[in-house]
């Protein structure tokens, strides 16, 4: 997001969305790990959410920094350029670190998959019915459809017009989910409900840009925090009565997809309206990209020394837990700052 479009609650809640993840594979982390006893509630579980929350965010960003942009091939190339220049060499750079492990020691890498994974759409990013060996690379596909899609609709179709093609976009998702059964990798994701949390993402953008609310910051962040506890409440209900742990497609969106746009609502407002967040949750949520893309194989070195020398009882727990967190936040901040910030800079320079 350029400087002039940024919104600072957007970056703080990056950063709430991705020590939701950090803390949904912490807690996998010390199921692995941490012996019999365990300190870490089965409500983190719901971390899940956080993924839910930058794909509503993602659309509302794309809206935002492509405002008078629309029906001009410079703008719609050098979006495409930027989004994918964002994306790939620092996910790049963590495949290839993935790669090494998987290739000395296989069992490491996705083992639940059965250590199926094709090395060429991992880097690439392209469907498959295995996880790539990032194994967060799955929403990152996502994500390259949406800007896809997105970049076309930035070339071909008018600002005025743009809330008619994400409806069509929408409604052609909608019927391809409910009238096909999909496997084919691509179309699963081309039919997938998740896109609509992106296209809901872009609604909100459009309607913050042509409206100005004037309710009371307290009052968006109570919002907030209830479109939080339904969203918690949902995701409980779900798993007593279905006996599973992530809801897929459909209910993924109700659970997780309306809440977030509640909150994605509530807070860019109760920012317009003076409130912001906490600037180290900002500080992270710069930093968001690269804490989501090495947290796994941070937790995962973390884990590995646990469970070598884990004790009886839950004192270790009380230890290597909080370490954990701050080790996964400073690799990632360091990642941000001497990987990720460079590999931006050199890209901006190409275009």
């Amino acid at each position: 997001m350029q400087q002039q479009d940024r919104i600072q609650n957007i970056q703080a809640l990056r950063g709430v969305a991705v020590l939701f993840v950090v803390f949904l594979h912490l807690f996998s982390v010390e199921r692995k790990y941490g012996g019999l006893e365990t300190i870490l509630p089965d409500i983190l579980q719901f971390g899940i959410f956080g993924v839910d929350m930058f794909f509503v965010i993602s659309g509302f960003v794309m809206v935002t920094v492509t405002r008078g942009k629309f029906r001009n091939f410079r703008h719609a190339v050098t979006f495409i350029y930027r989004r994918l220049s964002r994306i790939y060499p620092l996910y790049w750079v963590y495949t290839l670190l993935v790669l090494v492990v998987f290739l000395i020691q296989p069992s490491w890498v996705n083992s639940k998959q059965g250590n199926h994974i094709s090395i060429l759409e991992s880097f690439l990013l392209i469907p498959s019915h295995y996880l790539p060996l990032v194994m967060v690379g799955w929403t990152l596909i996502h994500e390259i459809y949406f800007y896809t899609v997105f970049s076309l609709a930035l070339l071909f179709s008018s600002e005025k017009r743009l809330p008619f093609v994400l409806v069509g976009w929408g409604g052609i998702v909608v019927l391809g989910s409910v009238l096909f059964t999909v496997t084919l990798p691509t179309l699963r994701i081309l039919f997938h409900p998740l896109t609509l949390e992106f296209i809901g993402g872009c609604f909100l953008a459009i309607l913050y840009q042509k409206r100005n609310f004037t309710v009371k910051p307290a009052i968006l962040v109570v919002l907030a925090l209830a479109a939080l506890v339904a969203s918690v409440s949902g995701y409980y209900l779900f798993t007593v009565v279905t006996g599973r742990i992530e809801p897929l497609y459909w209910w993924r969106v109700f659970i997780f997809g309306i809440p977030a746009l509640a909150i994605v609502f509530c807070l860019i407002n109760a920012e317009r309206n003076g409130y912001l967040m906490n600037r180290y949750l900002i500080r992270v949520g710069d930093a968001s990209y690269s804490i989501y893309l090495s947290h796994i194989l941070s937790l995962s070195l973390v884990g590995r020394i646990w469970g070598t020398f884990s004790v009886n009882g839950l004192a270790d727990n009380m230890v290597v837990l909080p370490l954990a967190l701050v080790f996964v936040i400073i690799v990632g901040m360091a990642s941000y700052s001497l990987v990720e910030k460079p590999l931006l800079r050199i890209s901006r320079k190409l275009i």
